[in-house]
């Protein structure tokens, strides 16, 4: 097929070139930090099956919807929104949801990289022979002593920053897809195998139980608006990451089919990550809902009694270092996408867009260490928030759905339906039913009921 004139003319080589570097961005600290501690905070079963109906009709659709729109408007998401509102002559500036997405990407890189650094820290630490026979207080002290001062943060952070951007700085092929092809397939073996580590030396039944079953599970509008949250965070939906891998994609793949494959893989890392982390939670005694934390100190006490506990603790965070880059590059790489199309070379808006994403983190940083009790929005009533957890909240409980919405509300209302079939491409059957009617109903209503929620509660 002829490139559409103005287009991307970066390509990822194959369909499945495509699908491991998309699954790579959505795969990533969402389902094994965040998920374990959403989930252990929020009770386990209940919020299991929320999060996955969630995950299904609501975040999916916006996910689909975020691709179709980076395949139609082939460049960097501004250029895309933009040359899509031309095209069905609305006068809404579409483009301004795109810069909103371009920020967020570098607010989620903001605090991501600041966790993702110090999970590269504790696996140096593992690999020096750290956590295996260490006391309670050896570890807490050691979490206590990386935060309390910003230097080691800081530098480790630099590091995650470099390592992302020199990925990111290759052109698609050699960067973002031939990164994926390596650590996706080394992130799922070493899944893989702790999980059978943690059937076999903890409490696995338990586990399974705490996941899956309700435990006299209240729902709340905190649990449901968490799930939502953590079902747009998982995937990487509402901040254009999907958007402009969307860009990358040929016009040979099968959009929908693609989507289902990329959909699964992520859900099959949150549930293995769920299976591999409380069975070994409880066989520590450890209740699991003990909030980010949990693979900073809670996780490390367990490596201090179990066998191998150091080759242990250094696999897991070596398996969280490739979920966090795997991530990290696709969420790098729509901003650098922007500044490339104003005619900055790739490696050097890569850099450029590192630079900023470090200098913002020394927010986080700070809130981790001498700003743990600065709470800059306490006069407006949020109170008890400190930085980093303003940005992250914001960011995936409001901000990701609502630029969901804005995506849905593009595809659903704006857009023609007979393009919108072409372009995925789907036939009028049940499957494109079901799609278009949740685009165009489920999950606007579902998120804007939430956004109420979250502001009258």
């Amino acid at each position: 097929m002829a490139q559409r004139p103005g287009t991307n003319t970066q390509k990822f080589s194959s369909r499945f070139g495509f699908i491991i570097a998309t699954a790579g961005g959505a795969v990533g600290l969402g389902n094994i930090w965040s998920f374990t501690y959403v989930a252990g905070k929020n009770g386990g079963g209940g919020f299991m099956l929320v999060y996955l109906l969630a995950l299904a009709f609501i975040a999916a659709p916006v996910f689909i919807a975020e691709l179709l729109l980076g395949r139609m408007g082939g460049n960097d998401p501004v250029s895309s929104l933009k040359r899509l509102q031309r095209s069905v002559g609305s006068r809404l500036p579409w483009q301004w949801v795109a810069w909103a997405g371009l920020a967020g990407t570098v607010l989620i890189l903001s605090f991501y990289s600041v966790i993702a650094g110090q999970i590269m820290a504790y696996g140096f630490e593992a690999l020096r022979g750290g956590f295996a026979g260490w006391s309670n207080e050896q570890v807490r002290e050691y979490d206590a002593a990386f935060k309390a001062h910003a230097i080691m943060p800081m530098f480790w952070t630099a590091v995650f920053c470099a390592a992302t951007a020199f990925i990111v700085g290759f052109d698609v092929k050699t960067g973002i897809e031939r990164a994926s092809k390596l650590m996706m397939p080394a992130l799922f073996l070493i899944l893989i195998g702790l999980v059978i580590y943690a059937a076999f030396t903890g409490e696995f039944a338990r586990a399974v139980d705490f996941l899956f079953g309700f435990n006299d599970q209240t729902f709340t509008s905190g649990l449901f608006l968490d799930a939502v949250g953590q079902a747009f965070f998982t995937i990487s939906v509402g901040v254009c990451a999907v958007m402009v891998m969307g860009a990358y994609m040929g016009e040979e793949i099968d959009l929908p089919r693609a989507s289902l494959w990329i959909i699964l893989m992520d859900l099959a890392v949150a549930l293995m990550a769920g299976l591999a982390i409380f069975p070994l939670l409880f066989a520590g005694g450890v209740e699991p809902g003990v909030g980010p934390g949990l693979i900073f100190v809670t996780l490390p006490l367990v490596f201090t009694d179990i066998p191998a506990g150091a080759l242990v603790a250094f696999v897991f965070f070596l398996l969280l270092t490739f979920a966090a880059l795997t991530s990290s590059i696709i969420l790098m790489a729509p901003t650098t996408a922007k500044l490339q199309q104003r005619g900055v070379s790739r490696p050097v808006a890569a850099t450029l867009v590192a630079l900023l994403v470090f200098t913002l983190s020394i927010l986080t940083i700070k809130s981790f260490a001498e700003w743990r009790e600065f709470y800059p929005l306490a006069a407006i009533g949020l109170d008890g928030l400190t930085w980093f957890q303003l940005i992250k909240d914001g960011v995936n409980n409001i901000f990701l759905p609502m630029a969901g919405l804005a995506f849905v509300l593009m595809v659903g209302w704006a857009l023609p339906r007979d393009r919108i079939q072409a372009s995925l491409p789907m036939h009028n059957g049940a499957l494109f039913t079901i799609w278009y009617f949740a685009v165009r109903y489920v999950v606007p209503v579902a998120v804007v009921a939430l956004l109420v929620s979250a502001i009258l509660g």
